[in-house]
């Protein structure tokens, strides 16, 4: 399952670097319950943006990496990766967006407790800067502790 996932975001990798309009590279720092933090980095790529219904949406993909954490309380001792693809709101507000992608993770711990994800995420998208908070979660559809990954990412846009 992994293996067909991991294609196919390769294959969705290059295609909308092909036609990217947009490429975010950020980095920032992860909590959990307990506010346990670890360090979080992303890339995101993302194409031109289409209207529907006046609103503005572009898809997206996502790599995304979570680092562990020693504890002692719960499962956590696992660097994650993750792979995502989605839409997200643009264009308004002056650059805000909002944005909702499935993902995919290798490792399951107990703040991500099963491979399938949701990423939301919420930001701000200037020329040269992007900041937004993000939460990763599997909304408690696929079982296990689910404490969910909520972050601050800031990086640069290219």
């Amino acid at each position: 399952m992994f293996k067909r996932l991991s294609c196919f975001v390769v294959a969705l990798f290059a295609i909308a670097s092909v036609h990217a309009a947009e490429v975010d590279l950020t980095a920032g720092a992860s909590a959990t319950v307990g506010v346990r933090w670890a360090p979080v980095a992303f890339l995101d790529v993302g194409t031109d943006s289409h209207e529907w219904a006046g609103l503005h949406w572009q898809p997206v993909a996502t790599l995304g990496f979570i680092g562990s954490r020693d504890d002692w309380r719960d499962k956590l001792d696992r660097n994650v990766a993750i792979a995502g693809a989605g839409v997200r709101l643009v264009d308004w507000w002056g650059g805000a967006f909002v944005g909702l992608e499935a993902g995919y993770v290798d490792e399951r711990t107990d703040a991500l407790s099963s491979h399938e994800q949701f990423i939301s995420s919420l930001g701000w998208r200037g020329e040269r800067l992007v900041v937004m908070v993000r939460h990763i979660s599997n909304a408690d559809l696929f079982g296990g502790r689910n404490l969910g990954e909520t972050m601050v990412l800031v990086g640069v846009v290219f």
